[in-house]
């Protein structure tokens, strides 16, 4: 046999073994598959970027020096961006097929002519996909429309949480082509020309390797223009929206000091849910004159509570019980946290999310059928007027403990919208 010790060696780092392990007590399941790819970059606070691109098209939310270094002078161009002197920022959550129902709440907010012009929008997983649309305006709801009603995301759903570590291929194919659809050159010259005006379009990814939160400024990376801003931008919505076991993890290109890595990213939903700012900025000093006054709304693609329920001793329950235990609870955790955040520096909040009596579905079936449902009810809720409501009301909806079989609506009737009557001014109207 042939010695070996002398080969050269590829570039490429070890195979990385890409498993998802889903454990609950004694109960595991697992499934794996090799992946080529470079090394990651070493360093938690590192100069690598991708390939390409400036320094200035992302950064660890955690990273302090950064957010502190750039927040006077990216406050003061945000609020230079306000038409009324404003500051409205649109904070959108992850949740998967509910993705549908702030798709639809904007729409209907567009139809009550009560749709502001937002000078922020964040997104993370599904709420990263609606984000490039609602940072455009109402002129792109018919896009939006179509990406969250034609079934065009059919080829994505996950029959069942058993069924997470086959098929991952066809779902990441279906999600790319169906991101890579809408992420058009002329979405790319729209996103860059509203981002020239101060305004900003953020979208979070997790870097495994890291472990951390990465925020993405989508309007530096379309300002690039050109084939790469294209790809890029769509490579960190198809990261953004992947959830780790269900889709494979993006890997994207990056250099430091000309040696060159691969960072994998997947769903920011993995490391936050939603966020209004970084969280470093949470213990940052910020300008507050700037941010005072400014009005954040939130929109929850989710529940953020269910009404308790016998869980049965399988498998399959026991695993999407403990995933909706987490999902929620880190929702309301960041909804608190983004409360907080907007005390501090004297902005108001207003919310929505799904409440807890819509009816039954299962968020990672992305078929029309469940989806265009979701749609209607936040397309109806906005154009109705009854989609904002309190942070204290949308709190208070936690601590509600009265049983489902007295809060669930008949079959034949629609659940409430989340204000649930309750009067509130918006933007000055009620």
């Amino acid at each position: 046999m042939a010695s070996t010790r002398n080969t050269p060696q590829p570039r490429w780092g070890a195979l990385t073994l890409r498993c998802t392990v889903f454990a609950v007590g004694v109960l595991a399941i697992a499934g794996c598959t090799a992946l080529p790819r470079r090394d990651a970059p070493p360093r938690l606070f590192s100069s690598a970027t991708p390939v390409g691109f400036p320094a200035e098209v992302r950064f660890l939310s955690s990273d302090r020096a950064s957010v502190e270094k750039q927040s006077a002078a990216g406050l003061q161009r945000i609020r230079a961006s306000s038409q009324d002197g404003i500051l409205r920022a649109l904070v959108l959550s992850g949740g998967g097929a509910g993705g549908a129902f702030g798709a639809g709440a904007l729409v209907g907010l567009s139809r009550r002519h009560q749709r502001p012009r937002y000078d922020v929008v964040t997104g993370v997983s599904a709420g990263a996909l609606i984000a490039p649309f609602a940072f455009l305006g109402p002129e792109w709801d018919p896009q939006l429309t179509e990406a969250f009603t034609s079934g065009r995301a059919a080829d994505m759903s996950l029959r069942g949480l058993l069924a997470l570590p086959f098929g991952a291929s066809r779902r990441s194919a279906a999600l790319r082509t169906l991101i890579d659809h809408y992420v058009t050159p002329d979405l790319i010259r729209a996103v860059a020309r509203e981002a020239a005006s101060g305004r900003l379009l953020w979208v979070a990814t997790t870097d495994l390797d890291k472990e951390e939160t990465v925020i993405w400024d989508m309007g530096a990376i379309a300002a690039r223009g050109g084939e790469p801003a294209r790809e890029l931008f769509r490579d960190v919505l198809v990261a953004s929206a992947s959830i780790p076991g269900a889709f494979a993890p993006v890997l994207i290109h990056v250099q430091d000091a000309g040696v060159s890595y691969d960072e994998m990213h997947v769903d920011g939903n993995a490391s936050t849910s939603l966020f209004v700012a970084p969280v470093a900025a949470y213990f940052a000093l910020l300008d507050q004159q700037s941010l005072e006054g400014a009005r954040v709304y939130v929109l929850i693609n989710g529940q953020i509570m269910d009404a308790p329920a016998t869980t049965p001793y399988k498998l399959g329950p026991i695993m999407a019980r403990t995933f909706s235990v987490a999902l929620r609870h880190m929702s309301r955790a960041q909804v608190v946290a983004v409360d907080q955040f907007a005390d501090k520096y004297r902005m108001s909040v207003v919310s929505s999310y799904l409440p807890f009596d819509y009816p039954k579905y299962n968020l990672a079936d992305f078929r029309a059928s469940t989806m265009r449902p979701l749609f209607e009810y936040g397309e109806r809720c906005a154009e109705t007027g009854r989609l904002w409501t309190t942070m204290d009301e949308t709190m208070a909806a936690v601590t509600d403990a009265a049983p489902a079989s007295k809060r669930r609506p008949p079959a034949d009737q629609s659940p409430e919208c989340p204000l649930r009557d309750v009067p509130f001014t918006v933007a000055g109207t009620q």
